[in-house]
């Protein structure tokens, strides 16, 4: 199932890149080589051509970070190593860098540590990416299905109530990935928005001239909570709410 998933991705990126007459491996290599050679600025050029040509995939947003971060663009590199983590929420470079990028950020929110049960639970609950649940809820519903078939032939007394307490926890099992699946499904409806710019006004309302409630600088990120035609209402960490004009942020 992967194998054919990952064929079928090369498929698709080869039929998009002869279409638009973009060589993906090409400019990827041209990327990876002015990377390795200090020359930053190039590497994010070339990679940013296979990104607009939506050639994405959690390496070429983990570099894109990378170069970003040594052009000391933290807001940038902040957008793409979350954009990788949705890929590869388990890569340990991936959260290293990130957190590590957080650093080098001004604005700091000194939030009290979350409860061990709540930390853990929430580190599980982004442990799999969507298209790992959505291979594991498959796989049991096709367990499932031929544990009920095996059951229900089944002659044996003993081997019928063994196979009807597989059927059972293969049930259990299933509704609960198709409930860790649909709870990370929503997680992918919530946006995210990150400053570029230096810095930003957060305003108490969508409309040019209103009064400002408080400054973020690059690399800040909020929840979305509602947008208009150029704004963006956010929700910060420590729960400051406000709204952000769409022109100096970046979504995720």
């Amino acid at each position: 199932m992967r194998q054919f998933r990952i064929m079928l991705l090369i498929i698709i990126s080869l039929s998009i890149s002869l279409a638009q007459g973009i060589d993906f491996e090409g400019l990827l290599e041209s990327g990876n080589t002015h990377y390795k050679q200090g020359e930053f600025k190039q590497a994010i050029h070339d990679y940013e051509q296979i990104v607009a040509a939506d050639g994405v995939s959690a390496v070429l947003e983990y570099n894109l970070g990378c170069a970003y971060f040594h052009e000391q663009e933290y807001g940038r590199a902040i957008l793409h190593f979350e954009q990788a983590k949705q890929l590869k929420p388990r890569d340990v470079d991936i959260q290293h860098n990130l957190e590590y990028t957080r650093l080098f950020l001004k604005d700091r929110f000194d939030l009290p540590a979350p409860m061990p049960l709540v930390a853990w639970f929430t580190k599980v609950r982004g442990s799999l990416a969507v298209w790992e649940l959505r291979e594991l809820e498959l796989t049991l519903f096709i367990i499932l299905i031929l544990l009920v078939i095996a059951w229900r032939f089944a002659r044996n007394r003993s081997a019928n109530r063994g196979l009807f307490i597989a059927v059972i926890i293969a049930g259990v099992l299933f509704i609960l990935a198709a409930g860790w699946l649909w709870n990370r499904s929503l997680d992918l409806d919530d946006q995210h928005a990150v400053l570029l710019t230096d810095e930003a006004n957060v305003s108490s309302a969508p409309v040019a001239g209103s009064s400002t409630l408080f400054v973020i600088h690059e690399g800040t990120t909020g929840e979305i909570l509602d947008t208009t035609d150029s704004w963006y209402e956010i929700r910060l960490v420590d729960g400051k709410t406000g709204w952000i004009s769409d022109e100096v942020v970046a979504v995720y």
